[in-house]
């Protein structure tokens, strides 16, 4: 059973993961560099914001994902998504640049998943976020995770491009 109790096999993950790259494209068509760094209100994401927020959850986790195939029972680092944004100076990075790093990093991951055995995608670890009542997280697990991750943040550019359209 995969997120919210919905069977996802495989196949169905991957897929995903393959094709947020030109799912995000398709929403950022069109639009300017002042409407990709418009914030929909202060303390909100643009969609330049959530185009990095992708790029480096799909570095991270691909780095989580190798770590769970060649270490046994590693616990995995939490990061903090906003001290990220900060960090990094989401706001100011370059669309263009942006774009072209997600499309690496989740055709990456994907290419990733693609290729392992049935008994590698269950290896697992742990996650200090996950809490120790939800048990060992696994590759499954953290793909599953990408995949729900990429749905929700495809939703949110979605909305930020349609007040955008409103505001127009």
């Amino acid at each position: 059973m995969g997120l919210y109790n919905l069977p996802v096999d495989r196949k169905e993950v991957i897929a995903a993961i393959r094709s947020l790259p030109d799912r995000l494209d398709a929403l950022c068509e069109g639009l300017s560099d002042d409407e990709l760094r418009r914030r929909p209100a202060p303390e909100e994401w643009s969609i330049l914001a959530v185009c990095c927020h992708l790029r480096d959850a799909a570095q991270i986790e691909g780095m989580r994902i190798r770590r769970l195939l060649e270490e046994e029972n590693p616990t995995l680092d939490p990061y903090d998504p906003e001290a990220l944004a900060r960090e990094r100076n989401y706001q100011d990075d370059d669309p263009g640049r942006v774009r072209t790093a997600v499309r690496a990093f989740w055709g990456g991951l994907a290419y990733q998943l693609e290729g392992l055995s049935e008994e590698e995608w269950q290896r697992g670890g742990l996650h200090p976020e996950s809490g120790p009542e939800s048990g060992p997280v696994t590759v499954h697990s953290r793909a599953e995770l990408m995949a729900e991750s990429a749905r929700l943040q495809l939703e949110q550019v979605r909305a930020v491009r349609e007040q955008l359209r409103a505001e127009a």
